[in-house]
Parts: C-alpha cells; structure tokens; sequence
C-alpha cells in the first residue's frame, strides 16, 4: 500500500487546491500589510468611530485586526484540510500550506502555488518512485536453468567462490554504472562472499551509488528475515520434522555469517542456530550432515571442547573429508597434537599420503604425518 501512495503524484487541481492557495495569499497579504504597515492604509469614518470607543490607537487597532485575520485564515486552512482528508483526497500539498502559513504568512500560500507549479512542470518528465525502485535491481532476462548450463558449459559452475573479489575490485576502480550493475547483481544473488562489495558501496562517494548499496543490503535482509519467518512457522506447526528444523537452522548459521549483522544481533542468531542444530541432532543422532554442521558451528563459536565431542563419532564411518578437517582444527585448538598426528594415519583413505587435497591443507596435513613417523621413530631407538 505504501508503495503505491508513493507511487502517486499529488494532484493539484483536487479540492481547488490553487484556488485557495490564491485566496489565502491575498488574506495573508492583507493581514500582512495590516501589521506591518498600519499607517499607509486608508481607515473608513466608521472605523475612526469604533477606534474611539475602544480608546486604541489607529495602528493598534489595524494590526489587532491584521493578525485577526491571520488566525482566521489558519482556522479555515485546518478545516479544509481536514475536510479534504475525510474525501480521502491527496493531502501532501494541502499540508505544506498548512504547517507554512501559520509561521511564514503569506509566504506560506506563495511557496506553496510555486510547488505546485514546479510539480506540474516537473512530473512530465521524472520518474515515478516505483519505476525506479524497480529499476534498481531489474529482472534478470536469464532463466535459472540457462544461467547454470551457461555456467557448466563454460566451466564457471563454482565462479562464485572468487566473484567476491572481483565485485570489490570493481566498487574499487569502477565507473558509478558499473558499481550500480554489480549492486543489483549482488542482491539478486547475494552470497555472504558478496559482503565487502557491498559495503564498499555504502561508503562510496556517489550519493546514487549509496543509495542502491542501502537499498540492495535493506532487501537482503528483508529475504532473510522472511525466509526465517516462513521455516520459522513451518517448525512451530510440526515440530518433529527434523528436515524442516535443520534447514532453519542452517538458515540462521548463514544469515549469522552474512557480514551485515551488529555484533549483538549476529551473536543471537548464532545461539538460535546453535540450539536449532542441537535440537536436531536429539531428534536424528544418526544424521552425520547435521553433526557436521554443528561442530563447525561450535568451532566458528570458539567451542573447540564441544565441537571435538560431537565430530569424534563420524571420524570412523566419515565419507566426507571436511569432517576430519573440522576435527582436526577442534583437535589443534584443544592442542591434542598426539591426536592430531594420529589422525592421517586413522584415515588414511582420506588424509593419507598421495590422496588429492588442497595444496595449503595437503602441506599441513603432510607436516604432521612426519612429525608422527619421526615420534615412532624416536620411540623404536629409545627402546633399542
């Protein structure tokens, strides 16, 4: 609803808006001139009399009456005001002249009818406040499933993992347009790697560049909190459906992570996700997706002890090797080095020499399963 009255334009001609923008000009004038100006107004036989019965001055009487009729005026603009508010006409301009008239007079009415002439001038050409909203983040012409073959194709299924870096750069050294392009690409498919990009755009020197970076990251949050609301409801109607619980939780555990967040609030999403993980995991203990996820949580949170607790049953039966990477952090943090030496030698099918990891985590991992043979070692020549 709101976006639609925003939409509207006022419409000056409705109630005889102009006509009693002349009128009280002229009574403002009027009065004006009765104040300020007393002396130079031509007063009727009649006038002389009654100044003479009320024993007044002529220059007091004639600004008594001046500011009179000011206070007559404002009385009649409050209730046409409120009589066009009752037709449930447009009332932007009718309440400029209300609240200006009774502090500035007759420049109240003046500036008002310049309004409104400027207004008609002016809209047959500006944008409507909804086509440019719009216009900020337009509809992408790609479908989804196009976009994505597009990206297979090409071999940038996973270019997302170094936009973010290129978004900055661009918000860095980019032409406004070009910032404006990659703020509506940011919240059409925001990712928390997005985050610098947009923040950057929140400090830029463009007034138009701030604008759509505000406007993009208010929408971000505005899906966020929606989509928490809806998994929200869907958790308080059934609340033993642990796909429905770990899909909210991991919502919560992205929204945390975002970047957009104070340092209260994403403190208080983290706890909910948190008890939203360990919620599921006394629903389904078996669920090894959710147990990763909340050790990985509780290791973002500085719960190392805890983290180790519950990855310890997947390390045996774990097929996926971000578990054991995971454990192996928990591990270090607790400084459980025998544990963590031992632990390529535990899974080798994972961790173990020549099986395909990154380079940096290969190096690591690689570094301890040395250090766990040169111990062996050590240990075999002490006990010759």
């Amino acid at each position: 609803m709101s976006g639609n009255v925003l939409a509207q334009a006022p419409d000056p001609s409705t109630g005889g808006l102009v006509s009693v923008g002349i009128l009280t000009l002229i009574g403002e004038l009027a009065a004006a001139a009765l104040v300020l100006a007393p002396d130079a107004l031509p007063l009727a036989p009649r006038m002389s009399v009654l100044m003479g019965m009320a024993k007044l001055a002529p220059e007091t009487l004639a600004r008594l009456a001046g500011l009179l009729g000011h206070a007559l005026l404002c009385a009649a603009l409050i209730l046409w005001v409120r009589a066009r508010a009752r037709k449930g006409r447009d009332l932007r301009l009718a309440g400029l002249m209300l609240v200006t008239t009774p502090v500035l007079g007759p420049l109240g009415p003046l500036f008002t009818l310049l309004t409104t002439g400027l207004h008609a001038l002016f809209r047959r050409y500006a944008t409507g406040f909804q086509d440019w909203y719009l216009s900020l983040f337009p509809e992408s012409e790609v479908e989804p499933a196009q976009e994505l073959y597009e990206l297979i194709v090409s071999g940038r299924e996973t270019a997302h993992l170094a936009a973010g870096e290129s978004f900055t750069d661009v918000m860095s050294v980019g032409t406004p347009q070009q910032k404006q392009a990659v703020i509506a690409l940011v919240a059409r498919h925001f990712r928390p790697a997005f985050t610098p990009a947009l923040k950057a755009g929140l400090g830029d020197a463009d007034p138009s560049v701030r604008v759509q970076a505000a406007t993009a990251t208010a929408r971000v949050e505005h899906e966020f909190n929606g989509r928490w609301q809806t998994l929200d409801n869907a958790v308080r109607t059934n609340p033993d459906a642990v796909a429905t619980r770990a899909e909210l939780a991991r919502h919560l555990d992205n929204y945390a992570f975002c970047g957009l967040l104070d340092s209260n609030r994403e403190a208080e999403i983290r706890d909910k996700a948190l008890d939203g993980y360990r919620r599921c995991l006394d629903l389904a203990p078996d669920d090894d997706e959710i147990r990763h996820d909340l050790g990985r949580l509780l290791l973002r949170c500085g719960l190392a002890e805890e983290a180790a607790l519950r990855l310890e049953p997947l390390i045996d039966r774990a097929t996926d090797r971000r578990i054991l990477f995971w454990y192996a952090e928990s591990l270090f943090r607790l400084k459980r080095f025998a544990d963590l030496r031992a632990l390529p030698h535990r899974r080798p099918d994972l961790l173990g020499e020549g099986v395909a990891m990154p380079d940096s985590l290969r190096d690591v991992f690689t570094l301890w399963r040395d250090s766990a043979d040169q111990v062996d070692d050590l240990s075999v020549r002490e006990a010759a």
